[in-house]
């Protein structure tokens, strides 16, 4: 495998984030970013990846998913790939085994349900997770995680308790979020994810593209998709392939681990920090 593999994955996030904070009730009329997402900002990056013509892997939280069910539905005729992200934005650093892996059960049986088919990938709501979360979502059958940014392309996740999986490590430089809440201007945010695209595509032939449809932090307002366009004219012209995460992840397990351009790829040995 020499060709260039580009994802392009969207993080759900409407209110979410704040509900999880704070009663949604109390939300009216106020955080109206969020409410961005379900008044047209996913419906509209869904119509770009549409005429761009590129598969996605959409993340996925119960609690939007519950709210956008309409959407949900679009995403999945589209032919984009619906992953986990979490049940209600909880952080997973801070919840013990026993519940953990019945929310990580939840997300996998409830999106199941609602769209004809299992996920295969998980990404932490919040970027954060337990000891505990990969070695439970090896046993539970998930076959990628894509919540941590330590690596340039694929590595095993045996050494995390999770040998038939696969970690698709995301990059910060090529996130919306990033950028947007630096209060990057588009024309800025824009500059910044164009100058990591060469160097990391020339690195290892991968790259993982992160987008929010939120009207704050997100790429989904009409000047800002302008953005998604560049990206995926760059991606072409330079001949790299749009997979879905769920793609990816099958190109890169083998029998023997995580292969990824041609060299094993195992992860790391497991370190206690706090000795």
């Amino acid at each position: 495998m020499t060709q260039d593999v580009v994802m392009l994955t969207v993080n759900v996030q409407g209110i979410g984030p704040e509900a999880a904070q704070t009663s949604p009730s109390s939300l009216y009329g106020r955080f109206a970013h969020g409410r961005y997402a379900y008044r047209g900002g996913l419906i509209s990056l869904m119509d770009r990846l549409r005429q761009l013509q590129v598969p996605a892997t959409f993340f996925w939280p119960l609690f939007e998913a519950r709210c956008c069910r309409a959407e949900l539905e679009r995403c999945v005729a589209d032919g984009h790939e619906v992953a986990a992200h979490g049940h209600a934005f909880e952080d997973h650093a801070t919840l013990l085994p026993g519940r953990e892996a019945e929310l990580l059960e939840l997300c996998g049986e409830t999106l199941a349900q609602w769209t004809g088919q299992r996920p295969t990938g998980f990404r932490s709501p919040t970027g954060t997770l337990s000891a505990n979360t990969i070695s439970l979502l090896g046993r539970q059958g998930w076959r990628y995680d894509s919540s941590f940014v330590d690596d340039d392309s694929p590595y095993s996740l045996a050494a995390d308790g999770a040998p038939g999986m696969v970690e698709l490590p995301w990059s910060e430089s090529l996130c919306d979020a990033t950028h947007f809440r630096r209060r990057f201007s588009q024309r800025r945010a824009e500059a910044a994810m164009a100058e990591e695209f060469e160097p990391l595509l020339d690195a290892d032939g991968y790259m993982c593209i992160s987008l929010h449809p939120r009207g704050d932090i997100g790429v989904a307002r009409p000047a800002r998709l302008r953005m998604v366009d560049a990206l995926v004219q760059k991606a072409r012209k330079r001949g790299a392939r749009f997979m879905r995460c769920a793609e990816v992840a099958e190109l890169a397990l083998t029998s023997d681990g995580v292969v990824w351009n041609g060299r094993a790829k195992p992860g790391l040995p497991a370190v206690d920090y706090r000795s």
